[in-house]
């Protein structure tokens, strides 16, 4: 079963240039892969196709069998419920502690305080930050922040884990760890796609990956073909 599937999608922003074109390509549910190439080659305008921040010029795109560039403006927050997605610069709150941040997405959807506070600690818990829910994002290091950030994607249970460029500002140790962090949520059945430029660490963890170059898919190792 696969989980996403692109079929011939194509991007063209109104300056004409084209990000993305004729991408065609499977992820299995359940499945974790990076997703590789130059800068300027796609890779977040891919992801910003998932997450609905953009829609596609032509050819569909499908999360578990629903056509996201049909769902319209009523049902993409719910559709947007079903995935996490963690970037470069964490995009925290810096007036707010780290358990209101965590907690911002459930206090949208309007869950219940004591619900709220049940799962920020296990988020927590899950990336290690257990005991520093009370301070700010300034008393934290780099490698705390982007876990901060890694808990507010998964806090809410998401079906898809999105990721771009999560290690761009870490040492390499760092990298390592948070890229092992994704893995421990893949193992609990979460599809993770993970945008990275880090050639030597994907390589070194062997896992799936997808090679974008001028917005055209160069190779696949261990993805789907979906053409």
């Amino acid at each position: 079963m696969s989980a996403i599937v692109f079929e011939r999608v194509t991007k063209r922003f109104d300056n004409g240039q084209e990000a993305l074109s004729e991408i065609s390509v499977e992820f299995a549910s359940g499945s974790m892969t990076f997703l590789t190439g130059h800068s300027g080659a796609g890779k977040s305008t891919f992801l910003r196709l998932l997450i609905g921040a953009e829609t596609a010029t032509r050819g569909r795109i499908y999360v578990d069998d629903v056509d996201i560039s049909r769902l319209g403006a009523r049902r993409m927050p719910w559709y947007r419920r079903e995935v996490g997605v963690v970037f470069q610069d964490h995009n925290l709150l810096l007036e707010h502690s780290v358990f209101d941040n965590v907690a911002l997405p459930l206090r949208i959807n309007h869950l219940g305080e004591r619900e709220v506070a049940s799962r920020v600690r296990g988020a927590l818990g899950k990336v290690e930050l257990l005991g520093k829910e009370h301070l700010m994002p300034s008393q934290l290091s780099t490698g705390e922040q982007q876990r901060v950030g890694i808990a507010r994607a998964v806090v809410g249970r998401p079906k898809i884990l999105l990721a771009d460029e999560p290690t761009g500002n870490l040492d390499p140790d760092l990298a390592r760890s948070v890229m092992e962090l994704f893995g421990r949520f893949n193992e609990l059945g979460t599809t993770v796609l993970i945008a990275s430029h880090d050639i030597a660490l994907i390589q070194s963890l062997g896992m799936p990956t997808l090679n974008l170059a001028a917005g055209r898919i160069a190779d696949t190792n261990g993805v789907l073909d979906g053409g």
